[in-house]
């Protein structure tokens, strides 16, 4: 099962999202903030990462800015409810950013789980427009 790495300062939150996660069957691992992130990757390949954007040492936008320059394919999902004004403009940033989806809390442990599982899907290949024939080329 792929791994997830939550980053959120608020202890009970951060619980209650590894709750949720391990009980459909994600392995999680979980720090307190974006500085921590590096060391957590050092040590663990993770598949995804869910980042609060409103933690003490480095936020969620500077945490996203870092993981594009170092894993620039990792999935990350962006949570936040820091203010109704706060909340959406952070996450129009996130999204920015790279973020593959952004969740304004309070949201359902399905609507969690939902984007979880979207994030971790492969992306579609382009669709690419279909070569010429050579006939195609000599008729031009």
């Amino acid at each position: 099962m792929p791994t997830i790495l939550i980053l959120e300062d608020n202890d009970q939150y951060r619980a209650l999202l590894t709750e949720v996660l391990t009980s459909v069957g994600f392995d999680v691992c979980a720090e307190s903030n974006g500085l921590a992130a590096d060391k957590a990757l050092e040590n663990q390949p993770v598949d995804l990462v869910i980042t609060d954007l409103v933690m003490p040492e480095r936020d969620g936008l500077g945490t996203i800015r870092h993981l594009r320059e170092t894993h620039p394919e990792l999935p990350v999902i962006a949570i936040s409810g820091d203010t109704p004004l706060n909340t959406g403009l952070y996450l129009t940033l996130a999204q920015k950013l790279g973020a593959a989806r952004i969740l304004e809390k309070p949201f359902s442990t399905k609507t969690l789980v939902s984007a979880v599982c979207e994030a971790l899907m492969p992306p579609e290949p382009k669709a690419t427009a279909p070569m010429p024939t050579p006939a195609a080329i000599v008729a031009g």
